[in-house]
């Protein structure tokens, strides 16, 4: 057994395709192999900036020897007399066998000739030049480079490639390079390092200064952050982000002017965090001025590095403090002066423009949730929600949108200030719902203008394109809606955007949009493909859909509810393309009647219950119906020839199936339940 090893060394990657690479890495190889039939022991994944590869243990030399089966002529054809026939002989010679390598079998029901052959397995060695070049080019990156003239292209220019079993290099040629023994050191050092072994690679590269293994960097990154002496604020994605960075952290602290702590602590952690990727640190509940940051490289440059980051920082915190001083100059209603010069989007007016649809939507939300008595504090904070975008803190620091309006709304009602900031969230099936109400509904007038007006100009997502983040978007909505508990219509939301708008949305793809992402969610939550596929009939009201799931698959686990299915299914098909919901009592025999006024009484209590969003209840007064609607077929000939007859019931049914479109279309159950 043997130890392979690939080693790719580029340019720095960016951290998204890092993580593209590392997600299938392992298990792609492992597929490639199994595919060749060469078996192996423990992959070894490493992934650095700099480089990405694999050491693969317990290789072996070769394939696994197969044998083929070759199909020839039948067995009649292949014998006159008990002797070979020309055909069979001209089989024989085009493989180069004799008789004795052949045996009869059957196959569909006839017999023929097979020629069984042991192939033997190929080494290794022959196999991974070819191997390699196709497993590493199928990677899909974000923004791939093209170098030399453009011939080649991949997520950032390739400068050198390792490829060995064991002691001997494997060559082969992949964007413009050959495969050797040779690689480099971390940047710092940067020489030129030959690789004697496979199985000595890892403990070389550690003494050239790069960790191969993103987990130990992770290691030394909170190792770093333990042993500072620092109160540091946790951050575990800031620490994922350096162990992917840097190809060996080590920590540096450092200090900025106590002057900018004045700043709000958001402006701050923008400055540290965001802009400078430095931990932040506090003393007692309030932000300090020391920093935790980590470099690239040895301790011996931790001097100039720290001296770096604290010149960077504090130019950056003097700015803020300069935007901060002039934009308090101004109430933040000022700033939606500015609002009027900044598009929203092409052919969709300004930003202002849009403001002033997101108050009138606003407000309607309002109403349609029972909030008449918040109007005005709705109103106040959806013509304040965009005014921050005028501002010279939010101008040069984006990150901070929502978060300055909340800080400069401070003259404000403390609800309004807060809704300005919540309005954001949740960030898709990301992060938490706003904490208030007001937040709540702004943050999806906002989301359904935004929606409403990019489908109206036919900015819709396909594929992976989604410029504008609209399925983040719908996410958002329909997590605020359910998580609200609120009972809207999207159907109206739509219309009333359409009329704000003065275009038409396109609303067939709208709804099919939302279906997705609602399918999505439901499934997230627990619901089953087939019953989230039954309630889609309901996802322009999103808490209703989430509701009748639910009272779904608990019904589903009791007794009897496949026969309720069967039951109700007969009732939609039969009434489905009956387009009258007209009928007579008078003209109903006994029979019809029994179900009818059983109907008549559990239909009460039905809408009752969905009246006061009890689903569940409302399900089992539903499911009570299944023995009369039994009965009911059982004796009565719907489709009878006398048309009176005919049409009265399929009116009554079609009562009957609309008492149950109120769960979703059930009817699509029916597979489900017949496939077990």
């Amino acid at each position: 057994m043997s130890e392979y090893l690939l080693e790719i060394l580029l340019e720095e990657m960016p951290v998204s395709d890092m993580e593209n690479i590392s997600s299938n890495f392992e298990k792609n190889i492992d597929e490639s192999l199994q595919k060749l039939r060469i078996d192996h022991g423990k992959i070894e994944i490493f992934l650095t900036p700099r480089r990405f590869g694999f050491l693969i243990h317990d290789l072996s030399e070769s394939q696994k020897d197969t044998v083929i089966l070759k199909k020839g002529p039948s067995e009649k054809i292949a014998f006159e007399n008990g002797k070979p026939s020309r055909a069979l002989e001209g089989f024989l010679k085009s493989n180069n066998a004799d008789l004795s390598e052949i045996e009869i079998s059957e196959e569909n029901g006839g017999r023929y000739v097979f020629l069984r052959r042991t192939e033997k397995g190929k080494l290794t060695k022959e196999l991974i030049p070819h191997l390699m070049p196709d497993l590493l080019k199928n990677f899909q990156f974000s923004r791939p480079m093209r170098w030399a003239n453009g011939d080649f292209s991949y997520t950032r220019p390739v400068h050198s490639i390792i490829s060995m079993i064991d002691g001997e290099v494997i060559p082969f040629e992949f964007m413009g390079k050959h495969a050797s023994n040779k690689t480099r050191t971390h940047r710092y050092l940067n020489n030129e390092i030959t690789i004697d072994a496979a199985q000595n690679y890892e403990e070389v590269m550690r003494n050239g200064m790069v960790i191969l293994k993103v987990e130990e960097r992770e290691k030394m990154v909170r190792d770093g952050i333990k042993n500072s002496g620092l109160d540091v604020i946790k951050d575990d994605d800031l620490v994922h982000e350096i162990s992917f960075i840097a190809e060996y952290p080590q920590p540096v602290i450092g200090k900025f002017k106590e002057e900018f702590l004045i700043l709000p602590d958001p402006v701050l952690k923008t400055v540290l965090r965001h802009h400078q990727r430095t931990f932040i640190t506090r003393r007692g509940n309030k932000v300090s001025n020391e920093f935790l940051a980590f470099q690239d490289g040895p301790a011996s440059r931790e001097k100039n590095v720290r001296s770096g980051y604290e010149k960077v920082i504090n130019a950056r915190l003097e700015d803020a403090k300069f935007y901060q001083m002039e934009d308090l100059k101004f109430p933040l209603e000022y700033f939606n002066s500015k609002l009027q010069e900044m598009t929203f989007q092409k052919n969709l007016g300004t930003i202002m423009d849009k403001v002033l649809r997101v108050k009138s939507l606003s407000v309607e939300i309002a109403k349609m949730i029972g909030l008449d008595g918040e109007i005005k504090l709705v109103e106040r904070a959806a013509i304040l929600s965009k005014s921050d975008l005028g501002t010279n803190m939010v101008y040069e620091f984006p990150e901070l949108q929502g978060i300055m309006g909340s800080i400069y709304a401070r003259d404000e009602d403390p609800r309004v200030a807060l809704a300005i900031k919540e309005q954001y969230d949740p960030d898709g099936l990301e992060g938490d719902l706003p904490s208030d109400t007001i937040g709540g509904i702004i943050g999806i007038a906002d989301r359904m203008d935004t929606i409403c007006a990019n489908f109206s100009i036919g900015e819709i997502p396909s594929g992976s394109k989604d410029p504008y983040a609209l399925r983040k978007k719908v996410f958002a909505v329909l997590r605020i809606l359910i998580g609200f508990e609120w009972d809207v219509d999207l159907k109206s939301i739509i219309s009333i955007s359409e009329k704000l708008l003065g275009r038409k949305v396109p609303y067939d793809s709208i709804e099919s949009f939302f279906k997705g992402r609602l399918d999505l969610l439901l499934r997230e939550n627990g619901i089953s493909q087939d019953v989230s596929k039954a309630v889609m009939s309901l996802w322009n009201k999103p808490f209703r859909s989430m509701l009748s799931a639910k009272a779904i698959e608990k019904s589903r686990s009791t007794e009897g509810f496949e026969d309720f299915i069967i039951a109700y299914t007969r009732v939609h098909n039969i009434s489905k393309n009956h387009n009258s919901f007209e009928y007579h009592v008078e003209l109903f025999d006994e029979e019809e009647k029994k179900l009818f006024s059983f109907y008549m009484q559990e239909k009460e209590k039905v809408e009752d219950a969905l009246l006061h969003l009890n689903y569940s209840e409302a399900f089992d007064h539903l499911r009570s119906l299944k023995p009369y609607i039994d009965e009911y077929f059982e004796n009565v000939f719907v489709m009878s020839p006398r048309e009176d007859l005919r049409l009265n019931r399929l009116g009554f049914l079609k009562n009957l199936d609309d008492l149950f479109l109120n769960f979703g279309e059930l009817s699509l159950l029916l597979k489900t339940v017949n496939d077990r």
